[in-house]
């Protein structure tokens, strides 16, 4: 179990960030930055990634989303809301009992134009300073999680 009491968790994970990913749109790469802001009550994410023409998708994707951490001081939780090309909005809490020190599970609490009773759970499992595991998983009808996307997130800064 992670014990949280602010964002210092996630501190590892300030800097720029190159990602080898793998998923549902294919193989591709990943840029990523994390960056405290406003007087570092919020960490602010901001990705692209890059997937190569495939029969499926003949001009390949680039899917690109922005988010930010923040804690919650009044139910003392570690909050992520992720902003997606695609429309969604993904409001995740970090699920304590799951997480520990080098492992971090989120778990939707709300996503903005659901297209269902969809539900979605973000780990981020933490290798060393200079890297770091990401598994992005979707349960459509919100009970079972199948893994859609897996990468592999290297420090470049």
């Amino acid at each position: 179990m992670i014990a949280q009491s602010n964002l210092e968790v996630l501190d590892f994970l300030i800097g720029s960030w190159q990602g080898v990913e793998s998923g549902m749109a294919g193989d591709g790469i990943g840029f990523r930055t994390y960056s405290y802001e406003l007087d570092r009550n919020f960490i602010q994410v901001k990705n692209q990634s890059t997937f190569p023409k495939s029969e499926r998708k003949p001009k390949g994707e680039v899917h690109r989303d922005l988010g930010m951490f923040s804690y919650n001081r009044n139910s003392e939780e570690l909050i992520y809301r992720s902003y997606n090309v695609e429309g969604f909005v993904n409001i995740f809490a970090l699920a304590k009992d799951a997480s520990d020190e080098n492992t971090m599970v989120f778990l939707t609490r709300e996503i903005e134009n659901n297209p269902g009773e969809w539900k979605a759970r973000l780990i981020l499992e933490k290798l060393s300073d200079e890297e770091f595991l990401e598994s992005f998983d979707i349960a459509m009808d919100g009970r079972t999680f199948n893994q859609v996307l897996k990468n592999h997130w290297y420090r470049v800064e």
